[in-house]
């Protein structure tokens, strides 16, 4: 009787042993396998990391670009002011003059260019008499 129960409890015991050894193989296969998507995860996010960086690098690069971009319009819009205040006189006459050249009259000189009568005639004057 005593043998029969060792021998029971010697297969149960063997048995039990079994299935505790292949759970504990199981829980290290996932363990392993958890191991090794923890490890392609780190390694994502170290890739993630560095393209973010990259991106912020670029858009502070862009952003400093667009900066001078913008300075340098600012400079040729006063530049262009600069030049229209210098030649704004100059330009209705050097039009008018043309017109004269081609034979316009005073009238077409005070409608076209905005010339008052009197600068019209002076420059129809000046233009026939140098002919």
């Amino acid at each position: 009787m005593i043998t029969r129960f060792l021998t029971r409890f010697g297969i149960r015991a063997a048995s039990g042993l079994a299935e505790i050894k292949a759970a504990w193989q199981r829980a290290r296969c996932r363990e392993q396998s958890l191991y090794e998507e923890l490890q392609l995860t780190r390694q994502r996010v170290r890739q993630l990391e560095q393209e973010l960086a990259a991106l912020c690098s670029a858009s502070t690069g862009v952003g400093d670009h667009v900066v001078r971009l913008e300075q340098q319009v600012l400079r040729i819009i006063e530049r262009q002011d600069v030049l229209e205040l210098r030649s704004g006189g100059e330009r209705p006459y050097r039009q008018a003059s043309q017109l004269v050249h081609n034979g316009a009259d005073i009238e077409e000189l005070v409608g076209t260019c905005g010339l008052t009568r009197g600068e019209a005639e002076l420059l129809v004057m000046m233009q026939r008499g140098s002919a």
